[in-house]
């Protein structure tokens, strides 16, 4: 398998994998990922990718350092500069010190200003985090591309759009395609938001505030018109690799931070470690690959950094938690991760422990998602969504599973304190927005059913 000298890495906001044709999506009769599902034909897609941490500041910083978020600090948006720790470089900062031109076309300095290490170039679309649109990002991209394609580069460029607000993003035209009665069958159950008074109100007045809909449906059809417009600025990008001659010469590797949820299991947006949001898609396109070949294997965006530094010939620094991912695309080995670990700081604080097609959740914070226990066990293969916790109908398995997580815990933590009992101190970075969003006369009735809470803020 060759070696490259130019690399993009190209992250899609908020991507369920579940939405992506080559990962088996197939509900609306539009397709949402036609350009997407054409490389996966002549690349690599990983099946059973996942993040290390999540939301967007630990997702991007694990990809960038190789390394897990108790490992490197960060775990939500409440962590500072100050917090971040890592004794290596950072995947830029390899690049550029072997040589490579080096480009961001990010606002992710905005929330992680530790991320443009190593950026010899720097382009925050919108000038804001979250900001920027999908033709500004790909018109940005190609310009750098212009003027730095005839040396070795390594870009690393970041879409948007399938984030909320679904509503705001996006373009009309890709809005036509997708229409909410398409998800009538598809659209998760709300019983969750019936039940639970709080929930529901939390639920309506963050959709207020973003100006999307209630009704699943038809935030679905925006999110899969939203994430249809990226892949058309993606099929642009392709085509310019083309203009200028180097497509077999670089080796394009798309992903993205996290999934999302749209009422599965009482969730919306991405709060929780559950599959929908921490598996992730994960194509490898270049000349030499195997074409159409699907990996079964466990795998995680810390695995990223050295499997792209080895494609590079550059040397991977020791102290990283991922491995190169280039035996399972040579196909010297089938097997790889024995588990997959996602660790999460948002309304709840959780880790969620895959092993053999089960998944073990231990929520540490869970305040007014009352359905939820402290231990939970999923069957992902018959449950993907985790509707049904079998932790009580399986308990030989489910005690299997706390043994092999609270091992593997105690091993990589070592001596250290677990920096997620730090966010449960701190509360959990979304509930200042809910807050917010819910007053102070409510918010005290809430913080009097949950005291918990009452740090939050």
């Amino acid at each position: 398998m060759r070696n490259f000298k130019k690399f993009i890495l190209i992250a899609i906001d908020t991507l369920n994998v579940d939405h992506v044709g080559c990962y088996g999506y197939n509900i609306p009769r539009e397709p949402v990922t036609p350009f997407l599902d054409s490389l996966a034909s002549e690349g690599v897609i990983f099946l059973n990718h996942y993040a290390s941490d999540v939301p967007t500041p630990s997702s991007y910083t694990s990809l960038f350092t190789g390394r897990r978020g108790i490992k490197h600090g960060i775990i939500g948006f409440r962590n500072t500069s100050e917090e971040f720790i890592c004794p290596n470089p950072l995947l830029a900062e390899c690049f550029s010190q072997a040589g490579f031109q080096t480009g961001m076309i990010s606002n992710l300095l905005y929330p992680c200003p530790w991320l443009v290490r190593g950026f010899q170039y720097i382009y925050p679309p919108g000038l804001r985090f979250q900001s920027g649109d999908a033709e500004e990002v790909t018109e940005k991209s190609i310009q750098w591309l212009d003027d730095n394609y005839q040396d070795n580069f390594f870009l690393f460029l970041h879409y948007w759009e399938p984030h909320a607000p679904y509503s705001k993003r996006g373009k009309d035209k890709f809005k036509k395609l997708f229409s909410p009665e398409e998800y009538n069958e598809y659209a998760p159950s709300m019983e969750y938001f019936e039940r639970n008074p709080i929930l529901k109100k939390i639920y309506e007045l963050k959709h207020h505030d973003d100006g999307d809909p209630l009704d699943p449906r038809e935030n679905l059809a925006h999110y899969d018109a939203n994430i249809r417009y990226v892949d058309e600025c993606i099929g642009e990008l392709f085509h310019h690799l083309e203009k200028l001659r180097i497509r077999e010469d670089t080796l394009v590797v798309i992903t993205s931070d996290h999934g999302e949820a749209f009422g599965e299991y009482g969730f919306w947006d991405h709060y929780s470690s559950y599959r929908n949001i921490s598996q992730l898609l994960l194509l490898f396109v270049g000349e030499g690959l195997p074409k159409g070949k699907r990996i079964q294997a466990y795998t995680q965006n810390i695995d990223v950094m050295p499997t792209l530094l080895e494609f590079a010939e550059i040397e991977i620094p020791s102290s990283l938690c991922g491995e190169s991912l280039l035996p399972l695309l040579k196909g010297e080995r089938d097997d790889f991760r024995k588990e997959i670990v996602v660790n999460t700081d948002a309304a709840v604080i959780q880790r969620m422990f895959v092993k053999d097609g089960y998944a073990l959740v231990h929520t540490l914070s869970r305040p007014v998602w009352d359905h939820i226990k402290k231990y939970e066990l999923f069957n992902l293969r018959e449950d993907p969504h985790q509707l049904r916790d079998i932790s009580q109908q399986e308990e030989e398995k489910f005690k299997e599973m706390k043994v092999y997580f609270m091992d593997w815990l105690a091993e990589e933590l070592g001596d250290a304190p677990d920096p997620l009992w730090k966010s449960v101190f701190r509360g959990g970075w979304m509930w200042r927005g809910f807050a917010h969003l819910l007053g102070r006369e409510e918010w005290e009735k809430v913080v009097k059913k949950y005291p918990v809470l009452k740090k939050a803020v």
